[in-house]
């Protein structure tokens, strides 16, 4: 028989074991999304037909999101969520073919308020994929100068007078960072 002192065991038990599966820090393994590398058109240029051999694309984009075979030879594919590339190698290892579709990011907002201050470098330290989100980065920050939007991530653009911070974050409530970078000024 259960007593109502064992309810409350179970009951406290539970919430406890509840409560350990929702920490604070995000688990990327749990998520659809990969991590957003944004594929540089200057890059995709340095591409030449019947010149560019799979390993020279490896040492420009890094390893593909897929890779393919066919009759006609191998194909590897960069991207997800946004910009794509997919590249086509005939039999005798030599670009035969590819395909670039940048992501196009429409505006929703901007700020110039805070165009003439400067990025702390230490902060920048603090950001972490997954975990950090747009929020921590106002808080940081101020307003980003520039807010453009698609159908699954947001960039964020902040200029400001000692460098410019770009952040691709996911489009939901949660809004965390999946990629950044940060260019000095010259």
């Amino acid at each position: 028989m259960i007593t109502m002192k064992s309810w409350q065991i179970i009951a406290v038990m539970t919430i406890m074991a509840a409560g350990a599966g929702c920490s604070k820090r995000y688990n990327p393994a749990n998520t659809p999304f990969a991590i957003y590398h944004p594929i540089a058109e200057d890059d995709v240029r340095k591409l030449e037909k019947g010149i560019t051999t799979p390993e020279e694309t490896i040492k420009i984009f890094g390893e593909p999101a897929k890779k393919s075979i066919s009759d006609e030879g191998e194909g590897y594919l960069y991207g997800y969520l946004g910009d794509t590339l997919t590249v086509r190698f005939d039999n005798s290892q030599k670009v035969s073919s590819f395909f670039y579709r940048p992501a196009i990011f429409e505006p929703v907002e901007g700020n110039t308020d805070y165009n003439k201050k400067k990025i702390n470098t230490g902060k920048l330290k603090k950001i972490q994929v997954y975990n950090t989100t747009r929020y921590d980065l106002e808080r940081w920050f101020r307003k980003a100068s520039k807010k453009e939007r698609t159908s699954d991530r947001f960039r964020y653009t902040f200029i400001r007078k000692n460098g410019t911070l770009v952040v691709y974050t996911l489009a939901n409530y949660e809004e965390r960072v999946l990629s950044y970078t940060f260019t000095p000024a010259l």
